[in-house]
């Protein structure tokens, strides 16, 4: 299992991969761990992009989960799976936009290993 994270406090985000067989798993969390939501993006017989997503309302991370599945499916070629649960109480606007953008570098760093970019290091 492999772990990246970024930012601090109430606003740190963990991103946990691990391979499954060629398929990926990935987990992002933030302050009180769950799964709020669950997105799978992988190919079809015809080689198009396939992805959905569930969730459980009042749970808001399926955007997050599916947009990142998609994204790390197009730069790895393979499966993904992305598991998604941040939850922080009463987060500021302003908080929540540090959250996303933790998200965002932590997600990068991966696309960028699944790419083979040399200078991703250990993403």
């Amino acid at each position: 299992m492999n772990t990246l994270e970024t930012g601090s406090g109430r606003t740190r985000i963990r991103l946990v991969w691990q391979y499954r067989g060629r398929d990926l798993h990935v987990h992002i969390s933030g302050g009180a761990d769950h799964v709020g939501a669950v997105a799978l993006a992988g190919s079809g017989p015809d080689g198009a992009a396939l992805a959905g997503v569930l969730w459980l309302p009042p749970h808001r991370e399926d955007e997050l989960a599916l947009a990142t599945a998609r994204r790390l499916h197009a730069a790895g070629g393979v499966t993904v799976c992305v598991t998604a649960g941040i939850h922080v109480e009463a987060l500021t606007p302003k908080e929540l936009a540090r959250v996303l953008e933790n998200v965002e570098r932590a997600v990068a760093a991966l696309a960028r290993r699944l790419e083979g970019d040399p200078a991703s290091g250990d993403a």
